[in-house]
Formats: C-alpha cells, sequence, structure tokens
C-alpha cells in the first residue's frame, strides 16, 4: 500500500462515524422524490366554453421529477407522480382581461374560474331592454353540447360565428370570434337583445383586469400552482403542466354532512384527515356555517400532514360564499 492508499484508507475509515444510515440514506432518497335570479349561475352559464386557465404566481415551488427512464411510455400520468405541495403565505387572485361599459339596468362585472376557464358575468338589473351577458376568454375554439342555428356574424373586424338555441323562456344567443392568434372570446346572453345588439356588445368590450372574487381568503396557498376554479363554493388549483380542468387540490365548502372517525381538530372544530395510496382527504366541520369544508390533495400530488392542516387553518369562509 503506498502513502497515497494509506491516506485514502484512513479517511474512509474516520467518516464511518458521521455517515448516514442505510435506513437515514433511504429515506432521504424518497424524500427527494416527492413533492328566478341567476347570480348564482355565474359558474353554470360557463360550461358551454372551453377557455384558457388563469396563472396564480407563487413564490416558490419544490418540485422533483422521477427520472425519465423508469416511466412506462404507455403509462404519461406516471411521470408527474411524487410531487411535494409546500405552502407560501398568501394568494394572488387571477384576473379577467375585459369589460363592458357600465350602463344602468347592468352591474358591475362578477369575475370567477370554473375548471380552466375565466368569466365574466354582467347581471340585468333591468329586464326590459338588458339580459344577464357572460363573457369568457378561451385559448381555443369553443366547443358546445347543443344544437344550435349559427350564422356568419362580423365582429370587431374579424369573422365570427353566431348561435341561436331555440329553448323557452328565452331564445340563447352566442357569438364566439377568434381574436388573436392565440385568443378566443365568446359572449354568451339571450334574445332580449336583437342579433345587431349582441355584436354591438361583443365590440365595446374593452381592455381591463377584473380582479376574481374567491369564496375564501387563504392566509396560506400551494407553491406553484395555477387556480383552476374560483367560484362561490371552491378553490382548486393544479400544476401548470395539467390540463385545465384537472386539479389536484381542491378546496370545497359543501353542505354539512356528519364526520365520523375525528380524528383532527382544525380551529377548534371537528376533522377527519384520510389518507389512501392516491389521496389525502380533510374534512372539517365548520360549525359556524353549518357547513363541511373538504381540502383534497391527489393527482400525483403530496402534501404533510402538518402542511394540510397548516393550511386548513389558514381557510377563511367569506360571506359572498355558497356551499354546494
Amino acid at each position: 500500500m503506498d502513502d497515497l492508499d494509506r491516506l485514502l484508507a484512513e479517511t474512509m475509515h474516520r467518516a464511518v462515524d458521521s455517515a448516514p444510515s442505510e435506513a437515514g440514506l433511504l429515506h432521504t432518497v424518497h424524500d427527494r422524490a416527492h413533492r328566478y335570479r341567476r347570480r348564482r349561475i355565474v359558474t353554470r352559464l360557463s360550461a358551454v366554453a372551453l377557455v384558457v386557465a388563469v396563472g396564480v404566481p407563487a413564490a416558490a415551488v419544490i418540485a422533483t421529477r422521477p427520472d425519465p427512464a423508469v416511466v412506462p411510455p404507455s403509462s404519461p400520468a406516471t411521470a408527474t407522480a411524487d410531487r411535494r405541495v409546500t405552502l407560501v403565505d398568501g394568494w394572488t387572485a387571477p384576473t379577467f382581461p375585459y369589460t363592458l361599459p357600465a350602463k344602468d339596468g347592468m352591474t358591475a362585472p362578477i369575475a370567477s374560474v370554473d375548471g380552466g376557464k375565466p368569466i365574466a358575468f354582467f347581471e340585468a338589473t333591468e329586464l326590459r331592454h338588458h339580459a344577464d351577458v357572460t363573457v369568457t376568454v378561451s385559448g381555443s375554439r369553443p366547443t358546445f353540447t347543443t344544437s344550435a342555428t349559427e350564422q356568419p356574424m362580423r365582429v370587431r373586424g374579424k369573422t365570427g360565428t353566431f348561435r341561436t338555441v331555440d329553448v323557452s323562456p328565452a331564445k340563447q344567443l352566442t357569438l364566439y370570434w377568434r381574436e388573436s392568434s392565440t385568443r378566443w372570446i365568446q359572449l354568451a346572453t339571450d334574445d332580449t337583445y336583437t342579433p345587431e345588439q349582441v355584436v354591438s356588445l361583443a365590440d365595446s368590450l374593452s381592455p381591463a383586469s377584473i380582479r376574481v372574487l374567491p369564496p375564501f381568503d387563504l392566509d396560506r396557498s400551494p407553491a406553484g400552482l395555477v387556480a383552476d376554479s374560483v367560484t362561490a363554493s371552491r378553490m382548486t388549483f393544479r400544476t401548470p403542466s395539467s390540463a385545465p380542468g384537472r386539479a389536484g387540490f381542491r378546496t370545497v365548502l359543501r353542505e354539512q354532512r356528519q364526520l365520523t372517525g375525528v380524528n383532527r381538530k382544525v380551529n377548534g372544530d371537528d376533522a377527519v384527515l384520510t389518507r389512501r395510496a392516491d389521496r389525502v382527504t380533510l374534512a372539517v366541520d365548520v360549525t359556524y356555517w353549518e357547513a363541511t369544508l373538504e381540502v383534497t390533495v391527489d393527482d400525483g400530488l403530496t402534501i404533510s400532514d402538518s402542511d394540510l392542516l397548516r393550511y386548513a387553518e389558514g381557510v377563511t369562509i367569506l360571506n359572498r360564499s355558497n356551499p354546494e
């Protein structure tokens, strides 16, 4: 053994006591691998549109993907597995990018996001000359599940499509068009307006920044995820790479239900934390609201029990919320 070999052997021998155990090393490896009024129809009317998701800025994200070499080509969903959710302080609401001119007989817009769809709802308060209007913005051509009469219509200097669905008590009118190479706009109302008036409404849309009003205040939010739904009863988030409507972090206010197997407390209220192989759910009996707050994390996302409880403790239900 020469001097170099002897020096190396002595160094390795001295390092034995400080080396991690096999169990500790395995834990470290695993740990790093995780990571008959229509105010309420603001979210329901939007179901006919396929629109672009609104992003939520985040201060940080901790996400480690598995080695692509070990992911079966036939199972793309597993490529996003084992992503640990961490929390950041606060939350910034997304915005809707257009508005209509303010006028008597119409309320200011209420903005929401539903399944990745940003929506602005303008309620009519005078019903003889005005009707409710819903505007959505899309990254692709809207799709519809109902049959309709369609005709081309010139709008904002472009060729759009005017749809008429003949139903009672009022025909449903929808005008949609490609605003730019990356954006479609859809305006939905009823036959209180003539086709010419619908086009005039669309022509009057102007750039704006309408803040989405959430049902909850969040002291903490999931880092690196984007808002997928913000409605009167739910706030959901997904990873930027997930398709709109595929939210893996969901907070839903439900009508009160009986909890069984209470094993946690959240702000003094009974709660049940349930873990399964593919998801974790925390249900909280919010007594002062006579409702159940349900937080679910799945779709390949993971979260520690302590962070899940911290998140739920920071959720404040606002008066505008509406249990589903």
